[in-house]
């Protein structure tokens, strides 16, 4: 079973509430802002499109989950978070806020929601706003932070960054890639192709690996690090210049990459006949209902 870090699951995460917001949307929206706050079990969401309120549901699970996953040991989590999305695009941008009260002026919060928070998610320093709440002293030592994503040894790839308490959020996935090397091969699984951003091997890069034992991974993309996809390609167009990829917003958020990426290919006619051959021969070696659709093949 593949390990998801704290970074991946809150991706994933915010991803998932920009498609339960982009559903809810009205038709011909351009903004949508989800404005979130929690102390202890009190949640509130608010999600605004273009200065209208819209009710979305689901989402409160969501919020909760992304807080479990801020939390650092001796700092708490975030009390407030806003995220910002647009149509036509997974990404996202917004800020997490771990000190100032997360509700409008005049709000009442149950009494024993600030010391719910304290003792789910105990930090060192409590902002004046939280103490003056508590019915009583402040909880010190009451629970152990989770630790549920153990260290593993160097593999070579950078780790994730850690999860955000305080600042800006940002998520933008890549839509256009440059390649200017290949590289083929016979795997015992299956065809193999490799494109890569510079010259001698190195830069992002695309690995199409075939022949998958069919089912469930008919096929498999990566590109740079560990972001892949087995199947979720709907669509491949292939010209003497570009690549197109089609894929679904699932296979798109493990790729981080876009719906569609259109890759520019500065490769010499024969390399690009031979990512011909070898593409069809990666997309044909699955089960036809995960076979793409091929345009220039």
């Amino acid at each position: 079973m593949t390990m998801r870090s704290k970074y991946d699951e809150e991706r994933r995460l915010r991803l998932a509430i920009g498609d339960l917001v982009r559903a809810a949307a009205p038709p011909g929206w351009s903004d949508a802002t989800v404005r979130c706050g929690q102390v202890g079990g009190f949640t509130r969401v608010v999600v605004d499109c273009d200065g209208a309120e819209v009710g979305v549901h689901g989402l409160e699970e969501q919020v909760r989950r992304l807080r479990e996953l801020a939390y650092r040991d001796g700092e708490g989590t975030w009390f407030s978070c806003e995220l910002r999305f647009t149509p036509g695009s997974r990404s996202y941008r917004g800020h997490v806020d771990a000190e100032r009260f997360p509700f409008p002026d005049g709000t009442d919060i149950p009494d024993l929601a600030p010391l719910e928070e304290l003792v789910v998610f105990p930090r060192d320093t409590v902002p004046g706003w939280l103490r003056d709440a508590l019915p009583t002293a402040v909880p010190m030592g009451l629970r152990e932070p989770e630790d549920s994503w153990p260290h593993f040894g160097d593999s070579g790839v950078p780790p994730d960054p850690e999860p955000v308490v305080s600042g800006e959020l940002a998520y933008t996935p890549i839509e256009h890639m440059v390649v200017r090397g290949s590289g083929f091969g016979e795997e015992r699984e299956g065809p193999t192709a490799f494109l890569h951003g510079e010259t001698g091997g190195g830069g992002d890069h695309l690995l199409f690996l075939g022949g998958q034992g069919g089912g469930e991974q008919p096929y498999w993309v990566a590109r740079e690090g560990m972001r892949g996809t087995g199947g979720g390609i709907t669509a491949c167009v292939l010209d003497d210049r570009r690549l197109v990829l089609h894929l679904t917003p699932r296979a798109a958020d493990d790729m981080e990459t876009e719906t569609v990426l259109t890759v520019d290919l500065n490769l010499t006619p024969a390399e690009t006949e031979r990512l011909r051959t070898v593409l069809s021969g990666v997309f044909h070696g699955g089960s036809s209902d995960w076979m793409p659709s091929l345009t220039g093949f």
